[in-house]
């Protein structure tokens, strides 16, 4: 959504080619360009440089941002290169809620498309810094905050976008269990691989009377982890009550001895939050809590992967352990279930309805 006013340029045709330079204004910024192209066969050859201060590239309700570009372009042929930095000094950004949307697989065919002739596909390909400056925030999928630091983005060298350097969130806070908690750390890490998927490291916490509880949030950005906090430490379970349910850390054991039901209670409470918010990325038909004799509570995830094949995910909330479970329906009473995890096992069950 660029718009730009008092457009201007002067441009020279010789026998040599094009020598051109010109400026115009975008927002409360300004830019300009200068540069010098002929032709062979046909195609465009030569280079120039683009150079602007605090442009209006994006002004939509989801985003509003400034860029100050500085650019060379060495076009050969059908072949771009760019190189450069790009800073930002402000942005609000705010995208729509995309939970529920569905990422298009890698190898995506478009089934009728025509093909390209390789032969005149523009290629483009551009290595550039980006860095923030003070005034770039962002809030979107529970995370709100100023971010800072800068990447070196390299794009069209192959098939994917791909990305180096660093992005922290600066006076930031993070929404966990409907609970906002303020960000002590909070980092993006690209190390070269594809741009839409950095490293993360977040550490957000929240403070109580007698007690500070949080998460951190460990992982790729498209599979997070995530482990619960305290000082003094708690059992995990005590941890997400208090995030949850708040309080003191006397209320917090109460709810978590059983004597209540309370603790149960409040665990069933995010049991229902990540159902709504795994059922809309991947589709997870089952989400639920479950307690062992041993009262052991485990967030469960399952779904069907046929009709006769269920598969469920068990996750311990309070030690570092997880179960594999299979049920196989073989037909009107038989069934076979297996299950991997600290024990392994498999039954084959004959069932009788009364």
């Amino acid at each position: 959504n660029l718009a730009l006013r008092q457009l201007q340029l002067d441009a020279r045709l010789s026998e040599t080619g094009l020598d051109f330079n010109g400026g115009a204004h975008a927002g409360a910024g300004s830019v300009t360009a200068s540069g010098h192209l002929e032709w062979r066969e046909l195609l465009p050859y030569g280079k120039f440089h683009l150079q602007g201060t605090n442009l209006r590239v994006a002004d939509v309700p989801e985003a509003q941002i400034d860029a100050s570009p500085d650019l060379d372009f060495n076009v050969a042929g059908r072949r771009i290169e760019v190189t450069g930095k790009v800073t930002v000094p402000y942005a609000k950004i705010q995208p729509k809620d995309i939970a529920g949307a569905v990422r298009a697989s890698p190898d995506e065919v478009i089934v009728g498309s025509e093909e390209e002739d390789p032969t005149k596909r523009l290629e483009t390909m551009s290595t550039i810094t980006l860095g923030l400056g003070e005034r770039v925030n962002i809030d979107t999928s529970g995370l709100t905050g100023r971010l800072t630091g800068s990447i070196t983005i390299r794009s069209g060298y192959d098939a994917i976008t791909r990305a180096t350097g660093e992005l922290s969130v600066a006076e930031g806070k993070y929404i966990a269990y409907a609970r906002k908690l303020d960000i002590q750390r909070g980092r993006l890490i690209f190390t070269g691989g594809p741009i839409d998927d950095p490293g993360i490291d977040l550490r957000a916490i929240k403070e109580f009377p007698d007690v500070k509880a949080g998460v951190n949030v460990r992982g790729t950005l498209l599979q997070p982890h995530m482990t619960f906090f305290s000082d003094p430490p708690l059992p995990q379970s005590q941890v997400v009550s208090l995030i949850l349910a708040g309080g003191s850390l006397e209320s917090a054991q109460n709810r978590t001895t059983g004597n209540s039901g309370a603790g149960t209670a409040a665990l069933a409470q995010g049991g229902a939050i990540l159902a709504q918010q795994l059922g809309s990325h991947v589709g997870i038909e089952d989400v639920s809590l479950e307690s062992d004799i041993t009262n052991e509570t485990s967030l469960v995830l399952g779904r069907y992967l046929s009709p006769r094949l269920y598969v469920s995910y068990g996750i311990s909330l309070t030690q570092q352990l997880n179960t594999l479970k299979l049920r196989y329906t073989l037909g009107d009473h038989w069934t076979v279930r297996t299950e991997v995890g600290q024990a392994r096992g498999a039954d084959l069950v004959y069932s009788i309805e009364k």
